[in-house]
């Protein structure tokens, strides 16, 4: 192999900086990043932190490390979705031990972790450029608003350990005097690898990223003889990086059963369809915007905010220019370094979240863009230097106090917008105020009048969200469960069998609320059906076992009822008087009226006096006494009976349910 020295492209090259003024620089930054980010000890968990973090057993206990490095990474659905992240759930873990749960804790250690990533940006760019050069770049990187969502938001602490991860190995392969690393050196290299793609996936980056910094570097020159050479000497290194590659994924395979779960966005059904290259290239607009220019900020980009698309429009065609410009930039890099770099580690970090090649959870996040942003560091880097070389004094003092407000500005804007992340409702309030277009904004007024109790409201909000994005599983199943509870069964169905294509077998809701909707149309073997495709959960099993045991009694199988009622008594949320009074119906159906009376004293025994119920009770008990129910009769008397007790009590009761909280249990969608 090529041991051949190579040139130090630092632009200082020559001079040896003094440590005390790397600390100062690298004291400075952390000074930025904790102006820009303290305020996040205030805040508690929101949005996914609550389900990865504050809900997760797995979290909350290290003695069961197998439920930690062997499991997906989601609580729910994580073979589905796809993602295998087990650092990151050792180091919440961690922290959940340290703090006892506190999320000042998770706060502090975020921005810690930020702050040090924005050293590494700093010790990255040594590499590259001048000392001063490298400090307004790292600064540009700690305070930059795009951080807000992974710094604020604790689930983000899996982007910074897989970007400190990335950038580390960086600094240690461009640390070397020889074109091929040493052994010691690959292995902390490798060691590197290995931990930033158990933390996030997009760590996979790093050996394509390695690359390009030997091309900006001049490592190696576009001739034949230097190809050559290059060649021979990292082939071994890549080896073995795709050898800890092939070893992860293989151990990802392990756990989740493929490489990338069944759909990573069941909710966004377009980026898995023939059209998701188009709306990969509408986000690129987006990306220059919030690098840029980021004033306008959300932790929510989905339809409505930014729509799919199924053509070419504009703005696809300035994606694909900007997309085309990177790739064209990045290509250039051995020739123009200063530009070819930045787009290079753009475009190359960016790729596997872009929905380019394969689909990931989410059309556009401003948390895909922490690593990709390391190009806009490097670019400020790049600049300021060849600035330096060429304007005046009296210009550079300008330059300086321009750099001075955009720093200055980004803290503000970082400062402003955390408080936005102190909970999951304070953020919906943020998206809603910011954002009212996106459906999600909608869906969450909806969900918050249902919680309320205003039901008309609530299916107002959610009917708006529909309009604007029909195309959501779960928010069609929250539609459907209003128009339910306001006893429009038919507008129900035609949303739940939208529900039941868009992510069929996922949803345990969807076939519950299937049921419930055709029993109210008075269709009860399609309810049927729908029962016995419902998957059966401890939560779920009472009402769908209720649901059934009303399909059965409406085809006339009264057996199978009485037994599917006596199964629903049995779960939790079951043994109601409403339950026993069904199940006291389907008896005397069957003509066991001994059997049928002990069920309505059942009932009676769990009622208090008083209660409106009573009066239901005594009418049954009549009409079980009067024979009405021998023989499937029920509203006409048999042999003599009194025709006036002979009407069925419960006609009215067109579905019956666990009580309220019990239904919310069992049929909640929003998980």
């Amino acid at each position: 192999m090529a041991t051949q020295a190579v040139e130090n492209p630092v632009s200082e090259a020559g001079r040896v900086p003094s440590k005390s003024r790397d600390l100062r620089f690298a004291a400075l930054i952390v000074l930025a990043g904790v102006l820009s980010y303290a305020n996040t000890l205030w805040n508690r968990f929101s949005l996914d932190d609550v389900y990865i973090i504050e809900q997760n057993p797995r979290v909350h206990q290290l003695s069961e490390q197998a439920a930690i490095w062997l499991t997906p990474y989601w609580p729910t659905f994580g073979e589905y979705l796809g993602l295998y992240r087990p650092l990151a759930i050792f180091g919440y873990a961690l922290q959940w031990a340290a703090g006892d749960g506190a999320p000042w804790v998770f706060h502090g250690v975020s921005v810690l972790q930020h702050v040090l990533v924005s050293v590494l940006v700093f010790a990255f760019l040594t590499r590259l450029a001048s000392r001063h050069a490298a400090l307004i770049g790292a600064l540009l990187f700690a305070v930059h608003p795009v951080h807000t969502e992974v710094v604020a938001g604790l689930v983000g602490q899996a982007e910074m350990i897989a970007a400190a991860a990335v950038l580390a190995a960086c600094i240690v392969y461009m640390d070397r005097a020889r074109l091929e690393p040493s052994r010691s050196r690959l292995v902390v290299i490798v060691a590197l690898y290995a931990l930033g793609l158990l933390a996030k996936e997009g760590a996979v980056v790093l050996p394509a990223l390695l690359v390009a910094t030997d091309f900006a570097t001049r490592r190696v020159r576009v001739s034949r003889d230097s190809l050559v050479r290059y060649a021979r000497a990292a082939v071994g290194p890549m080896l073995i990086l795709t050898t800890a590659l092939a070893a992860y994924l293989t151990l990802r395979i392990s756990v989740l059963g493929s490489i990338g779960g069944v759909d990573a966005a069941p909710n966004l059904p377009f980026l898995r369809q023939g059209d998701r290259f188009l709306s990969a290239l509408r986000a690129w607009p987006e990306y220059a915007r919030l690098l840029v220019f980021p004033a306008d900020l959300s932790a929510d980009y989905s339809p409505g905010v930014v729509l799919p698309v199924e053509s070419l429009s504009p703005m696809v065609l300035l994606g694909a220019l900007l997309l085309g410009g990177t790739v064209a930039l990045a290509f250039a890099t051995p020739w123009l370094p200063a530009a070819g770099l930045p787009a290079a580690w753009f475009f190359i970090a960016v790729f596997p979240v872009s929905n380019l090649l394969l689909p990931i959870g989410v059309l556009l996040a401003e948390r895909i863009l922490y690593l990709p942003s390391v190009a806009i560091a490097v670019s400020a880097a790049y600049i300021w230097d060849v600035a330096r070389a060429r304007i005046t004094l009296r210009e550079l003092r300008l330059a300086t106090a321009v750099v001075a407000v955009i720093l200055v500005a980004g803290v503000a804007r970082s400062w402003t917008r955390n408080p936005d992340w102190k909970d999951t409702e304070t953020l919906w309030d943020s998206i809603v105020r910011d954002h009212p277009e996106s459906y999600r904004a909608q869906w969450t007024n909806g969900f918050r009048m249902a919680r309320l109790r205003h039901t008309e409201l609530a299916m107002g909000f959610f009917e708006i969200a529909y309009r604007i994005w029909p195309d959501d599983a779960v928010l069609n199943n929250n539609l459907a469960g209003t128009y339910l509870q306001l006893g429009r069964y038919e507008d129900a169905v035609p949303v739940l069998l939208r529900s039941r294509d868009l992510v069929d077998d996922v949803l345990e809701t969807t076939d519950q609320l299937l049921a419930w909707a055709y029993l109210g149309i008075g269709e009860p073997d399609k309810a049927l059906d729908a029962t016995l495709d419902a998957t059966l959960t401890p939560a779920s099993r009472t009402a769908v076992m209720a649901l059934r045991a009303q399909a059965y009694e409406g085809l006339g199988l009264t057996e199978k009822a009485a037994g599917a009622w006596r199964y629903a008594i049995r779960n939790p949320g079951g043994n109601t008087p409403t339950f026993w009074m069904m199940l006291g119906r389907v008896l005397a159906r069957t003509g066991r009226q001994a059997d049928a009376l002990a069920a309505v004293d059942s009932a009676h025994a769990r009622v208090q006096p008083g209660a409106p119920i009573e009066a239901k009770l005594a009418q049954l008990r009549k009409a079980i006494v009067s024979n009405c129910y021998a023989h499937g009769a029920s509203s006409d008397s048999d042999a003599g009976a009194d025709v006036a007790s002979c009407t069925d009590p419960m006609a009215e009761w067109r579905v019956v349910l666990p009580p309220a909280q019990e239904v919310a249990n069992a049929l909640q969608i929003a998980r």
